[in-house]
């Protein structure tokens, strides 16, 4: 019961300061701004080496990456969140280290973000494993 009149008496005061807040004259003056945001993505892949040791193996796998795409679209600081093997790790990040991206934008001013990239290592006509196998 004390709980129900503490709220009652919280959403009592909000609402006043609301009503006070509204009647002055710099609320008339406030504008609700929207920032408008899109993400970065892909304008240009350059496709990994398949490093021969797994090659030869008859090796598949996937890589999945995190990146830093800066405002420009230009890829630095990449990370190895999960690998099935490191020479496929290795392969990923010199070619992700080539990718081209549009760069993500806030009220269209680039932006740099991070962004999150698989890359996988296919064999034509074998099965291939999934990411979440990882």
């Amino acid at each position: 019961m004390k709980l129900k009149k503490i709220l009652s008496i919280a959403l009592a005061q909000v609402a006043a300061c609301g009503a006070v807040f509204a009647a002055t004259d710099e609320a008339a003056e406030l504008t609700t701004s929207v920032s408008v945001k899109t993400d970065a993505y892909v304008l240009e892949t350059v496709a990994p080496k398949y490093p021969s040791e797994m090659l030869q193996r008859g090796k598949q796998g996937q890589t999945l990456l995190m990146l830093r795409v800066d405002a420009s679209g230009e890829v630095s600081d990449v990370k190895v969140l999960a690998s099935s093997n490191q020479l496929f790790s290795e392969a990923a990040i010199k070619s992700v280290k080539n990718w081209y991206f549009q760069p993500g934008t806030v009220d269209g001013v680039a932006i740099p973000q991070t962004v999150t990239v698989p890359v996988s290592f296919e064999i034509e006509g074998m099965e291939s494993p999934s990411i979440a196998s990882l």
